[in-house]
Parts: C-alpha cells; sequence; structure tokens
C-alpha cells in the first residue's frame, strides 16, 4: 500500500515550468498531493474513486455495444464502439499510473531539482533554451487537447440546448430501445440510459464520463512526453557543455558537480587566466566525469520511464493500430452523417497523435545520444593531454551504447509509427476488398 508521505509534493514543484499544467491537474484528480494540504490522504481516495469511475464508464459503453442490436449502417455503431475502446486504453493507463505513483515521484523530485539549480545559475543560452523546452511542453499540450475539448463542448452543448428547449428528444430512453427515436449526441457516445432509466446513471452519467474522457486522455499521453522532452532537455544541454569544455565555468554547472571538492583558492585559479598545464588537465578530468556522471543520470531517468509506459503504450499499440483500421472501414463504407465524419476524424486524430507523440520523442532522445558523439568530436580534443584524450574515448565509447526505448515487444520510434499507420492502412484495404465480394 502507498503511504501518504511517500508521495506529498513540495509547492515549489508545482511551480515548475515543465510540469506545471499536468502536476496540477493530477493533484485535482489525487494522484499527487502536496505538503501544504491538510488532508492529503484524502488525495488517494479521490484518486481511487477517479480510477474506478473511468472503469465502471468503460464497462458500461462496453454492455451496451454488446447488448446492442445490430445496426443499420455499420458506421451507426463506430462512434460508440471507438468512445469505448478508448475508454479501455485509458483504463489501462490509469490504472497503470495508479501503481506506479512512488515511481513518478521520485522522478518529478529529481527532475524539479536540477531545474532548480539550472534556473539559478545557467548562463543566459541555457535559460532560452529551457524556455524553448517550455513552449514546447504548451504547444504538445494545446495539440492533444484542444481536439478533445472541443468534441466534448460540442456534445455538452448539444445535450444542454435540447435539455432546455427540446426535452422529450433528450429523455427518450423507453422510445430509443424500441427504436421509435435517436437519442442525442451525448446518449450515442456514452449510452447508459440505454441500460439503466435512471436520471443519475442514464443523464448525469454521460456528462461525468465525457467530463472522464475529455481532461485524462490527453492528460496522461502528454505528461509522458513532459518527461521524455525534458530526457532530450539535459542531453542538449550536455551536448553544448561537452562541445564547450570550458573549465573555467566548471564551478556554475548545474546538477554535474558538487563543489565539495573545490575550495575557494581553487576556484580563483580556476577562473583566472593563470592555469597551469597541469592543473589545466586536472580540471578537464573532473569536467570529464561529471559528463559521464550526468550521461548516467540520463540513462537511468530513460529506463524509468520505460518501465512506466511499456505496459500501457503496448496496449495502445494494439488497440490503436486495429481502432483506425476499423474507422477508415466504417468511414468508407458506411453513410455516416456529418457529426460522425466529424468525430471519426477527431478519434482518428487523437489516436494518431498519441502514437506520435511517444514515437517521435522516443527518436529525438536516439538523435541527441548520437549527437553526443560528434560533440565530443567537435570539442578541439587534439590540444588536450593524452589523459583527457583517452577520456574523452572513453566517453564517446559509452555514448555508442543505444539508448532505445522499448514498450515490451515493439521499438519507439518513427519507423515503428510509420509501420503502424502502413499497417492499419493494409488492414483496411483487406476488409475493402472483402466487402465487394
Amino acid at each position: 500500500m502507498f503511504k501518504v508521505k511517500e508521495l506529498l509534493l513540495t509547492p515549489e514543484l508545482f511551480e515548475n515550468p515543465i510540469f506545471r499544467i499536468h502536476l496540477r491537474c493530477f493533484q485535482l484528480y489525487g494522484y499527487v498531493a502536496s505538503e501544504e494540504q491538510r488532508q492529503p490522504g484524502l488525495a488517494l481516495v479521490r484518486c481511487c474513486v477517479f480510477t474506478a469511475s473511468i472503469w465502471l464508464s468503460c464497462a458500461l459503453m462496453f454492455t451496451r455495444n454488446v447488448l446492442a442490436l445490430s445496426y443499420e449502417q455499420l458506421s451507426d455503431g463506430a462512434t460508440n464502439w471507438a468512445t469505448a475502446v478508448q475508454y479501455f486504453a485509458v483504463s489501462i493507463a490509469t490504472m497503470n499510473a495508479f501503481a506506479q505513483r512512488e515511481r513518478v515521484v521520485v522522478m518529478l523530485r529529481g527532475a524539479h531539482a536540477d531545474l532548480q539549480r539550472l534556473m539559478l545559475q545557467a548562463d543566459a543560452q541555457e535559460l532560452e533554451l529551457l524556455l524553448s523546452t517550455q513552449r514546447y511542453v504548451r504547444s504538445i499540450t494545446l495539440l492533444l487537447w484542444v481536439p478533445s475539448v472541443v468534441a466534448g463542448l460540442l456534445a455538452w452543448l448539444d445535450c444542454i440546448y435540447r435539455t432546455i428547449f427540446l426535452p422529450q428528444t433528450v429523455f427518450n430512453s423507453a422510445a430509443v430501445r424500441r427504436g421509435e427515436a435517436q437519442p442525442i449526441l451525448l446518449y450515442k457516445l456514452y449510452p447508459f440510459g440505454q441500460l439503466c432509466d435512471n436520471f443519475i446513471i442514464g443523464y448525469l452519467g454521460p456528462w461525468y464520463a465525457l467530463f472522464l474522457g475529455v481532461s485524462t486522455i490527453p492528460l496522461w499521453h502528454t505528461f509522458v512526453s513532459c518527461l521524455m522532452k525534458y530526457v532530450t532537455f539535459k542531453q542538449q544541454l550536455l551536448n553544448r557543455r561537452v562541445r564547450q569544455m570550458n573549465v573555467r565555468t566548471l564551478w556554475c554547472y548545474f546538477g554535474f558537480i558538487t563543489l565539495t571538492f573545490v575550495t575557494l583558492p581553487q576556484v580563483q585559479r580556476l577562473t583566472s587566466r593563470r592555469i597551469k598545464p597541469a592543473e589545466l588537465n586536472y580540471w578537464r578530468l573532473k569536467l570529464c566525469a561529471t559528463f559521464v556522471e550526468e550521461q548516467q543520470q540520463i540513462r537511468s531517468f530513460v529506463h524509468q520511464i520505460q518501465q512506466l509506459i511499456c505496459v500501457p503504450v503496448m496496449a495502445d499499440f494494439i488497440i490503436f493500430s486495429v481502432l483506425m483500421c476499423f474507422l477508415l472501414f466504417a468511414l468508407m463504407m458506411g453513410m455516416p452523417s456529418k457529426i460522425d465524419y466529424f468525430f471519426i476524424f477527431i478519434y482518428l486524430f487523437v489516436m494518431a497523435g498519441i502514437l506520435w507523440l511517444y514515437h517521435w520523442h522516443a527518436t529525438l532522445i536516439v538523435e541527441c545520444q548520437n549527437e553526443l558523439q560528434f560533440a565530443i568530436y567537435d570539442c578541439n580534443w587534439y590540444t588536450f593531454g593524452l589523459p583527457v584524450q583517452k577520456m574523452l574515448q572513453f566517453i564517446m565509447m559509452d555514448a555508442q551504447r543505444p539508448l532505445v526505448m522499448r514498450a515490451l515487444l515493439v521499438d519507439l520510434n518513427l519507423r515503428t509509427f510509420l509501420d503502424i499507420m502502413r499497417g492499419a492502412y493494409s488492414y483496411f484495404n483487406i476488409l475493402r476488398s472483402t466487402q465487394k465480394y
């Protein structure tokens, strides 16, 4: 069982420039708690309720689709099944997040400590790199959140309008069961009322389920993308410092070393212009040691991310590839309405966007890892002493080890993403060819 004290985060961490938006949402859902909260134990209860409600919504949607009569058009049930399957995928992700909350908290604390040292001691170029990373994180969050919010608002507004002006088209569960009436948009996506003619389950249930989907689906995936972007940010800093190889700024490097082995006279000599060659080699070796330490920390952080996402990403790989094929088939072979076209397009965009986020950022991590070798070669190594050259050679050999992320049996890279897209389209062509006969 979780210990509440182990999951508490400092108030400063909720203002982290990279994870700020996601941490505030996680605090709302109870996945993390602040040390300033009066009753942080309630966060664990709220998280359990939140996770259970997602699974309950998923079970209700699957139950209704299984018990439903055959659809006249394939496109009629496409959005129902797509919604249910997406909830099944996000249910796996939320359960995984619940089970690995302690791992996430440890990762966040380490990342926040590094970023705090950066903001206090970094130069202008490093701060600009941090700001560009912050802008990038906001962009990818909006990229996935905006379509989900737009689709949710459309369903909510349709329900509000009909509830006020056309109530006979809203509270019509009996007529829908007899096939005499069509449910409104919100009830097509979340048909709880056809299972239970109850106001709380049949009316308020879809409202709450839609809120869960709109907020949870983009939240978890963009948060993992932020963790992966943080890794590339650390790699870019490391590559920049390896290229500079400037021992005069060794004392102010954030996150690479501690000043416990550096005395004030040594710092004064280090920042002066009178450094003997032997002393210069000594400090360069110290700098190389910090590079090795930072590279090991990056590898450890990537391993933690991989352990965090391997199960849900593997599930998304299987579920989304099949679901995209099914939606394309329903779109081409059925006769969907304009609203069905809109929701099918949103589903395809969101599913492709989720897969792209993982595979794209995993590719960036590999590319930044490969750039480290070129950074070592560009640091004027031929002017250094022989011990420093040998140390750089060992660092380059270590940099040649691949830093590939995997989701159980699947490598995360753009080639795998393109294979998923091609596979979904190939399955669609097979289904379309069989439909002709």
